[in-house]
């Protein structure tokens, strides 16, 4: 940085206090960092600030831009608006343009390279200084609910309790950080009403139901550690609606932005990095994707991380976070690996004549008017969840429990009957296992296969087992990379496929003793009473 610090030798601007200039999207101001306590002092992990040595730009940025770090060791600055204040990034564009006002308070003229030194600086101070604080994106946890950044120029916060929804303009000491395509959401009206969503939906009852259940319970549930996401899966045929879900409907009233719907990306990579962008991705069009791939999206609904050699070293590694709701679309079944169908809430929309077809552009039109009503309907609809949650009883539990929580109590808080929430979500589940299975060519055989005995139990080697199987399928289907090729194969695939076959009554055993055995039970048909 020698060749900035020596641009300084000039005197600087005495502007005492700067502040951001007053724009529709920026009236904010710089927190002076005097009022933080660094790590270190507090008795928590951490080092010692960093003394400038003389107080010409560059060394007096960290005392006046209230440097941090994110629990994720992600560098920030305190940003304080006419309302709440705001997290920015060090490295981000709109700190570049803070920082550049600050030289040019000074007279100091930076390049790019000489930004580029300075978040440097920033960064080795904040880390040195080791001052931590948490930064959120759109959803935080507030004592015993949530608070919203509505990301407005006004920085509004809408805080969501028991019974309760509050709007608050200025007070709250949540630290929120936006990205480059955050936009903002609608404020909600005074009252509420739910019902007028009905309107834009074409899906049955039941699945409008359940689809509520998501949207609240995405929306009331920040990124923290327990946090686990329901991934929606929306399937229907083209021109039912399916992009509107996102673009109409689910973006609005949980995460607007400015991309929408997206390609479903190519690596593990890509998704991290769009997760950390976002509390809500939607993907368009899907039609299959890799195993691998598949775990993946797992990970991202219930939070995870991917890490990779870091740039120029074989030492050290760089890691991505990655935690997200996601809603996939697409025409096609392509929820095909059991561990995700478990993880899914799948919606269909339904076939739409051609006369009663409305472009998305008229759609959108026609619910600019009811959104607000609809997110005070959504928000208030979370508040009685949250009166009802402590306590509930679960009567048909799965495999993404807190969700099933959540649906029992929205039963109470919306006057339904007693687990009939329960009993759609798990027979929805069972019927996407169901279609996951037969997507599948073995666990198809496995099922025709156990439709066609005369009792209730086999066993037999599993050498015996493939011997059968593969009477029952075209001769072309066994030479197949889908089918197994010996008997080993086949008890490894018969293992990924235990948990899915149970939820079709179907049991499968394993086990050695002189020989490999199989044992396959028929349990009957699973019902929800």
């Amino acid at each position: 940085m020698s060749e900035l610090i020596n641009k300084t030798s000039f005197d600087p601007v005495q502007a005492g206090s700067i502040t951001e200039t007053k724009t529709a999207a920026a009236p904010d101001a710089l927190v002076d960092s005097s009022s933080e306590k660094s790590v270190g002092s507090s008795g928590s992990s951490g080092g010692q600030v960093i003394s400038a040595p003389n107080q010409k730009f560059p060394f007096n940025l960290p005392d006046k831009l209230g440097l941090f770090l994110s629990p994720k060791g992600v560098a920030y600055v305190t940003i304080q608006t006419d309302g709440n204040p705001l997290a920015v990034s060090v490295g981000s564009k709109r700190l570049n343009n803070i920082i550049r006002r600050f030289a040019m308070s000074e007279g100091v003229s930076v390049s790019k390279f000489d930004i580029s030194n300075v978040n440097d600086f920033l960064i080795a101070h904040a880390e040195m200084a080791g001052i931590i604080r948490p930064v959120w994106y759109r959803v935080a946890p507030h004592s015993d609910g949530i608070e919203i950044d509505v990301g407005d120029t006004a920085c509004t916060r809408i805080i969501v309790t028991p019974g309760k929804v509050e709007i608050l303009q200025r007070g709250s000491q949540t630290l929120f950080c936006r990205t480059a395509i955050t936009s903002p959401m609608r404020i909600p009206a005074d009252k509420g009403n739910l019902e007028l969503l009905k309107k834009y939906l074409n899906i049955s009852d039941s699945d409008r139901l359940l689809f509520i259940a998501w949207l609240s319970y995405t929306l009331a549930h920040p990124k923290v550690a327990t946090s686990k996401y329901l991934i929606l899966v929306i399937q229907g045929e083209n021109g039912s609606g399916k992009s509107f879900f996102c673009n109409g409907i689910v973006f609005p009233l949980i995460d607007p932005n400015q991309i929408g719907t997206q390609v479903f990306p190519g690596n593990p990579k890509d998704l991290a990095i769009a997760s950390q962008h976002s509390h809500v991705l939607c993907f368009d069009n899907m039609r299959n994707f890799r195993a691998a791939m598949a775990d993946i999206l797992c990970m991202a609904a219930t939070g995870g991380a991917i890490s990779n050699r870091a740039l120029y070293t074989d030492s050290d590694q760089h890691v991505h976070f990655m935690h997200v709701a996601l809603v996939l679309n697409g025409i096609h079944s392509f929820i095909n690996q059991a561990d995700l169908a478990q993880r899914c809430l799948p919606i269909r929309t339904l076939t739409m004549s051609e006369s009663h077809r409305k472009s998305e552009t008229a759609m959108l039109k026609d619910l600019e008017d009811d959104l607000p009503v609809i997110f005070r309907g959504l928000l208030d609809l979370i508040a009685h969840i949250y009166q009802h949650l402590p306590g509930t009883v679960i009567s048909h539990p799965e495999r993404m429990l807190d969700f099933v929580y959540w649906l029992s109590a929205m039963e109470r808080a919306m006057g339904l009957p007693d687990a009939s929430l329960q009993m759609a979500y798990s027979g929805a589940l069972r019927q996407a296992q169901l279609d996951s299975l037969m997507d599948n060519t073995l666990a198809a055989a496995l099922m025709e296969f156990c439709g066609n005995l005369k009792t209730p139990e086999w066993t037999g080697t599993p050498f015996k087992l493939l011997s059968e199987l593969n009477q029952i399928v075209p001769s072309g289907t066994t030479h197949s990379r889908e089918w197994p090729e010996n008997a080993i194969a086949l008890s490894k695939r018969l293992n990924a496929l235990k948990a899915s076959l149970i939820t079709q009554g179907i049991s499968i055993e394993l086990g050695r003793g002189k020989d490999r055995y199989v044992i396959i039970k028929k349990l009957g048909e699973k019902n929800d009473k």
